[in-house]
């Protein structure tokens, strides 16, 4: 006897709108006091870690930042930890985490959030922000200057990608289910939070039809074709807020920027997705993934966890500190 439930359909349109919600709030974090659970990091292994909060200027603004490092040690690897939303703090797990792994962490709560001043531009200004703080601590630290890393969690991938692109000595960028296209973005949340929507477009100058070219500038695609470290981009298959076509731009510009891109598709346990998964409901032209992932060294990646939505997981955070390893 078959059990399934089919609902109506203005049931299904109904939790699809309810999720979409929840997520949203995941994403842009409109008036968060804390990270959103679903992008924090694995919890911290246990072991000392030096931790400095500072205050650093970019563009007449008084900046807030946290460095996290495991020792006074000279010659260290320097990671940009560059977190998501436009209300989150900076996440100090995830800074103590990769301090931990032998990095010296710069974080920066970035222009308009967490006590910094300025408002959020939304992967503008935030370029220069991350940029300013990475020199500054290379100095300070005595940082390795040809082993520096980047990784961005959704809108702070963005950020990443643009700032290692600018950067010299960049080894290693690893984006977290981030977003490449804001118009897109914000079609897609417009029904579900008018709120949020109408707070991005404030900040961006209206909406995109009126202005097509600061939503433009907002995109890393052009950043992408200059950066010349291995990336790897993590999407996930059923993602509401980010459509997998967004990674799939990203493999398509890095390509055709001569860059050899391996396709993984696997489920969030990390096993190989089945070839002919019904599930797949999102896929890139001509894809051809792999099952498992190939050595990280020197190549760029797209993983896509097919049955995911817009959450972290302890595996995709493993993944990532494997690629950053590899390559740092």
């Amino acid at each position: 006897m078959n059990s399934a439930v089919t609902l109506p359909a203005s049931c299904r349109f109904g939790l699809v709108l309810h999720v979409l919600a929840l997520l949203a709030a995941a994403l842009l974090c409109g008036g968060c006091s804390r990270v959103p659970s679903a992008l924090r990091p694995l919890p911290s292994a246990s072991g000392p870690v030096l931790t400095e909060r500072l205050t650093y200027r970019v563009d007449h603004l008084q900046v807030r930042a946290l460095i996290c490092r495991p020792d006074l040690r000279p010659g260290r690897p320097l990671l940009n930890l560059v977190h998501g939303g436009l209300d989150s703090p900076v996440d100090e797990a995830a800074c103590r985490r990769f301090a931990r792994l032998g990095y010296v962490v710069a974080a920066s709560a970035l222009r308009g959030q967490g006590g910094s001043q300025g408002r959020p531009e939304i992967c503008g200004g935030e370029v220069d922000d991350v940029r300013a703080l990475s020199s500054l601590v290379r100095q300070r630290s005595k940082t390795d200057p040809r082993r520096i890393g980047y990784l961005g969690v959704s809108l702070g991938g963005c950020v990443a990608i643009k700032a290692a692109a600018l950067g010299s000595g960049v080894r290693a960028v690893v984006t977290l289910l981030s977003p490449t296209d804001f118009a897109e973005q914000l079609d897609l949340l417009r029904p579900v939070r008018p709120d949020a929507v109408a707070r991005w477009e404030a900040l961006l100058g209206g909406p995109a039809s009126a202005r097509p070219a600061a939503y433009e500038a907002r995109r890393p695609l052009k950043a992408l074709a200059r950066l010349r470290a291995p990336l790897l981009t993590v999407a996930a298959g059923r993602d509401q807020l980010i459509p997998l076509k967004q990674s799939c731009a990203v493999r398509d510009v890095r390509r055709l920027s001569g860059h050899h891109v391996t396709e993984v598709r696997q489920n969030q346990a990390g096993r190989p997705a089945p070839r002919d998964s019904r599930r797949r409901l999102q896929r890139c032209r001509d894809e051809a993934p792999l099952g498992r992932l190939p050595a990280l060294q020197r190549q760029d990646v797209l993983l896509i966890y097919e049955d995911l939505g817009h959450t972290s997981t302890p595996l995709m955070w493993r993944t990532a500190e494997a690629f950053l390893k590899a390559n740092l």
